[in-house]
């Protein structure tokens, strides 16, 4: 089994990784990755829709470390997107994005394997 691309990832919740830094007082620049973002929308359409989720990469600027993330917004309700950010020590390559979209559903399913969705539905209602 080939190693992940990235070196951590957390599930955020529906604010943005972006808002969290911002929040922090993190300075990040994003960057336009033209080849990788349409990519995977295109060759990971039954992970991704480009009309409701979103997908970003950027670089923290804090103190001289080179951290770079991926974040990953994927529309849950007709309201609300829950967020997922990878970390890693390079600029993400397009297969390295291909890569870590291709680990989404495992984590997800992982995420959710202590998930009782009785006591979902009871809550909810």
């Amino acid at each position: 089994m080939a190693k992940e691309p990235y070196s951590l990832y957390k599930f955020i919740g529906v604010k943005p990784f972006t808002k969290l830094l911002e929040e922090s007082g993190v300075t990040y620049m994003m960057f336009d990755d033209d080849a990788a973002v349409p990519r995977l929308f295109k060759e990971r359409a039954e992970y991704f829709n480009e009309a409701e989720d979103s997908i970003a990469v950027g670089k923290c600027l804090q103190d001289g470390v080179d951290v770079y993330f991926a974040e990953f917004g994927i529309k849950i309700t007709k309201s609300f997107m829950s967020y997922i950010v990878f970390i890693f020590n390079h600029h993400p390559t397009a297969e390295d994005m291909l890569a870590t979209a291709d680990d989404l559903e495992p984590l997800i399913q992982e995420n959710l394997d202590g998930v009782n969705l009785e006591d979902l539905k009871n809550q909810i209602q």
